[in-house]
């Protein structure tokens, strides 16, 4: 396949990076290039494969992902990074925000939210979890979710893919694609990542 996504990752957690590695590699559309563990090997991976998207910890034993972060945008202000953290610190992703970060994402989701959360981010999008200015946003909006809707949203958030979910509750998947694209529409959001954010916040 031409034109295919370059990515790679700098995690000070080998098993970590492995697992990551695995699940990208089964995409025909995504070619990995490279990765690293620590914060200085970090910039030079970069600097020496320039991935289409970079998957970057924040935390390492000899720096953090914003400060990685602030090197590589200083000199490559369209890379496109992805933090990946254990952080849930709304200060934090606002800093890797206004520095032009694409993206903070947790590292409990799931290998289909990370796929998501890198085509969203490559559509241009900025893909953030959970901040408490969102988290606000989400538990007051209800959207008139039906009962299926929120079974399947809860579903969604304990990492099962559309497949697995339809042989858990005996639908087919074209049914929980639909009711997917329903729950998007009536909460008025983007992608999955939000929607596990939405039941995290509301504790479905």
């Amino acid at each position: 396949m031409l034109n295919r996504t370059k990515v790679a990752i700098a995690d000070d957690h080998k098993i970590f990076v492995e697992g990551i590695q695995s699940v990208l590699k089964d995409q025909e559309w995504i070619k990995w290039v490279g990765e690293a563990f620590t914060a200085k090997d970090a910039f030079q991976l970069y600097e020496d494969r320039r991935p289409d998207i970079y998957l970057l910890d924040y935390h390492f034993p000899d720096g953090n992902g914003y400060e990685v972060s602030k090197r590589i945008l200083h000199k490559y202000p369209n890379a496109a990074i992805i933090i990946l953290s254990m952080e849930n610190d709304s200060d934090i992703m606002h800093q890797c925000s206004l520095l032009g970060v694409k993206g903070y994402i947790i590292k409990n989701l799931s290998s289909d939210e990370l796929i998501e959360t890198i085509e969203q981010v490559l559509l241009g999008n900025k893909v953030y979890m959970w901040g408490e200015k969102i988290e606000s946003k989400l538990t007051d909006q209800d959207g008139g979710l039906s009962k299926r809707e929120k079974e399947i949203i809860a579903l969604i958030s304990k990492g099962l893919t559309s497949q697995e979910i339809a042989n858990t509750i005996n639908l087919s998947v074209l049914t929980i694609n639909t009711h997917r694209r329903n729950i998007l529409r009536k909460l008025n959001l983007k992608n999955t990542a939000m929607v596990v954010q939405y039941a995290k916040v509301n504790r479905l």
